[in-house]
């Protein structure tokens, strides 16, 4: 299915690039770039390496991958993880510097994916901080990008992510626009899983479906928290 949306994005003339290239043009040119697409991986999953990375190079598609630094080489053992998916194996440190090399920006998610809410101000800091930090020491570049674990944005951690960053993801349902870069929004591809869906996604032909999709999930969270 992966290979099949990145052969898409192709066909269809447009481009895959990183969030901060993205963000570089919208800096320049006071828009984002025309017939592009930021194409974004939470957690660092080996998984990445072994089934996302040969599709991304056979099209020329940059991406962005973010990264739990102290699960580099582990396993998604954070938390309980979802139905379904089970104990898998995260990316490791010589895995990430391949992805790196091959064009696709490493981000950062936190040192060890906590939702940010329910932290201290001193501990949201260091969660933000020593993430960016890990990960530049082992690539030896400066780290741009951050995304929220869970989507969990307190006060502290966006004021922590755009000092640190220059831009920051949310988990919020709908394309990006005008937003402040450190709250942009994401679509997440759990609800575009069919070729037409993803196509009527590029040329923006799904915007309708994607608020009603968002509005459900904000009501379901209010009723059952932590969903």
């Amino acid at each position: 299915m992966f290979a099949d949306q990145m052969s898409c994005i192709s066909d269809m003339g447009f481009r895959g690039i990183s969030l901060s290239d993205a963000v570089s043009h919208l800096e320049a040119n006071g828009s984002w770039p025309s017939k592009s697409v930021v194409l974004t991986f939470d957690d660092g999953f080996a998984n990445f390496h072994e089934n996302a990375l040969g599709p991304l190079t056979q099209y020329g598609l940059s991406a962005t991958v973010f990264l739990i630094s102290n699960y580099v080489g582990g396993q998604n053992t954070w938390d309980t993880p979802p139905e379904g998916l089970g104990t898998r194996s995260m990316l490791n440190w010589e895995q990430v510097v391949e992805v790196a090399a091959a064009g696709v920006e490493i981000g950062a998610h936190t040192h060890n994916h906590p939702n940010l809410r329910t932290l201290p101000d001193a501990r949201v800091d260091y969660e933000i901080v020593e993430s960016r930090i890990r990960i530049e020491d082992h690539l030896n570049s400066r780290v741009e990008s951050f995304a929220y674990p869970y989507g969990a944005v307190s006060s502290a951690a966006a004021r922590v992510a755009a000092r640190e960053f220059r831009s920051a993801c949310t988990t919020v349902l709908r394309p990006a626009h005008r937003e402040p870069m450190h709250l942009l929004p994401r679509i997440d591809m759990h609800y575009v899983r069919s070729l037409n869906s993803f196509r009527r996604l590029l040329i923006g032909h799904l915007d309708h479906y994607l608020t009603a999709r968002r509005w459900g999930r904000t009501v379901r969270r209010a009723l059952i928290p932590g969903s």
